[in-house]
């Protein structure tokens, strides 16, 4: 994503934002590792001195730490609105759901949590596997590719693709804040550029389609940024709207990385680099080429986790302030928080949930799977044998209480403590052997299962805590 565009006192007319280059750039170098941070010398001590001034109290990941500790949890803030949402979806009296106002967003969240067994393992897989925006043939190719190769010049012009091919999937995001930049203006400043402003605006599309991106980009380059150009220029207005005019020069940046023609032009690039330099055969190349064109046809449809875009969806309508219909706003802010901080660089979890509704049973379950730290796969296994990952697991199910596993797997070994409600006591047995059986189901070998019944307080908050210190030197920077 490119940086912010800084404004000049004045905004050069003359300027605008150029077309990609179809020649690209041949001398560019190699991309650095992010893992690691590069210091003045290679004594422990220095490191020592450079890791402290990141974890000072004004730091990013003091602040991390901060707003993590003052956010709900998440399996809170989401039980608290989804719960909201089954009570009132539940018809009383005769009246249905919509007619007790149950809002079309929070009423599709509560269909979606409705699963069964098939749908839980499908909502587990999905924000596992498809996580992230580059998945589908295409991009697990392109994967293989690069790691074959090991070439870094190739890795630079994929991240070119990739970053076109982001900004041509979120166009229409895209041009929604570019309107909502032009709005903002439109309210801030002098009637007479205000009105000429507001007829220009009439020529933009409103961000339904990637079609229009070249058409909204012609307007944008070669009448508004003019036009606001000549607004700095006559006014030297270092106010508010100097702010709202940077925002929009940066998503204007980020749209004009967002057509159909850009994408094109860096595939073009990268598929001339797999041929020329890397001499992939043609029956490979010939496979990308197809992958693409199906990726970027207009009727591709990705396969979207029913939850997420739900969530997603009801999230987005309180973001920008529309009604929520009595919703508890705490809530839903708390849900958004909590994602962000899911997402954070310093948070060396990848974070699972799956609210489900089991057989009239409310269940809100949540996996932690620990990623795996850098410098740990850079050390070579001892005898061959593979490292160990963690994962920890809580899940409520209603009316009958709090569950918390640990699970530690070692190639196809796992080890399990379970924490049951104090209710299960007397059938340890029963559970131990029932969750043996589903490991063995899997192909896996249970080594240990222990369990317990306590009442105590959940554990898995200050286990997500002391791993986060554990690893506060290290940032995770992948896609």
């Amino acid at each position: 994503m490119p940086d912010n565009l800084r404004i000049t006192t004045p905004i050069a007319n003359t300027e605008g934002i150029s077309k990609p280059n179809p020649a690209g750039d041949l001398n560019r170098p190699a991309p650095v590792n992010p893992n690691r941070v590069p210091r003045a010398d290679n004594n422990e001590e220095a490191g020592r001195q450079s890791a402290d001034l990141l974890l000072n109290r004004s730091s990013v990941y003091s602040q991390f730490i901060r707003q993590f500790q003052q956010t709900p949890g998440l399996d809170r803030t989401l039980q608290k609105l989804l719960g909201d949402a089954v009570l009132r979806q539940s018809p009383a009296d005769g009246q249905t759901a919509a007619a007790q106002g149950l809002p079309s967003s929070l009423r599709a969240l509560a269909a979606a949590i409705a699963a069964g067994e098939d749908g839980i393992l499908e909502g587990l897989v999905s924000q596992q596997e498809d996580a992230t925006l580059f998945t589908g043939p295409l991009f697990k190719l392109l994967e293989q590719i690069s790691a074959q190769s090991g070439d870094p010049q190739f890795d630079l012009r994929l991240a070119d693709f990739l970053k076109a091919y982001s900004g041509f999937s979120s166009a229409a995001g895209t041009t929604q804040a570019v309107l909502t930049n032009l709005k903002n203006l439109k309210y801030s400043i002098p009637a007479p550029f205000a009105k000429r402003l507001s007829a220009v605006m009439e020529k933009l599309s409103n961000g339904v389609s990637s079609d229009y991106v070249d058409s909204d980009l012609a307007v944008l380059k070669r009448e508004i940024i003019p036009l606001l150009g000549e607004y700095v220029a006559k006014t030297n207005d270092y106010g508010k709207p100097r702010d709202t005019i940077s925002m929009l020069l940066h998503n204007t940046a980020i749209l004009n990385e967002s057509s159909r023609e850009n994408l094109t032009v860096k595939f073009g690039q990268l598929l001339n680099y797999c041929r020329d330099s890397l001499g992939l055969p043609d029956m490979t190349l010939d496979m990308v080429r197809a992958f693409f064109i199906q990726e970027t046809s207009p009727g591709a449809i990705k396969k979207q986790d029913r939850f997420l875009s739900a969530l997603t969806s009801l999230l987005s309508r309180a973001s920008d302030g529309k009604a929520t219909d009595g919703l508890d706003r705490t809530a839903l802010n708390g849900v958004s928080r909590s994602i962000l901080l899911d997402n954070s660089v310093f948070m060396p979890f990848r974070h699972i949930f799956l609210p489900a509704e089991v057989d009239g049973r409310f269940l809100f379950a949540q996996m932690w799977i620990e990623k795996t730290d850098p410098d740990e796969t850079r050390k070579p296994a001892v005898g061959g044998a593979q490292a160990p990952k963690s994962v920890y697991l809580s899940f409520e199910i209603q009316d009958l209480g709090y569950f918390e596993a640990s699970v530690r797997i070692t190639g196809k070994q796992v080890s399990m403590k379970l924490s049951c409600p104090p209710a299960f006591k007397g059938l340890h047995g029963e559970i131990r052997s029932g969750i043996s059986g589903i490991l063995r189901q899997n192909g896996l070998s249970p080594d240990e299962v222990r369990l317990s019944s306590s009442g105590k307080e959940p554990q898995l908050p200050h286990i997500i805590m002391q791993k986060i210190q554990e690893r506060k030197r290290s940032v995770d920077v992948s896609v």
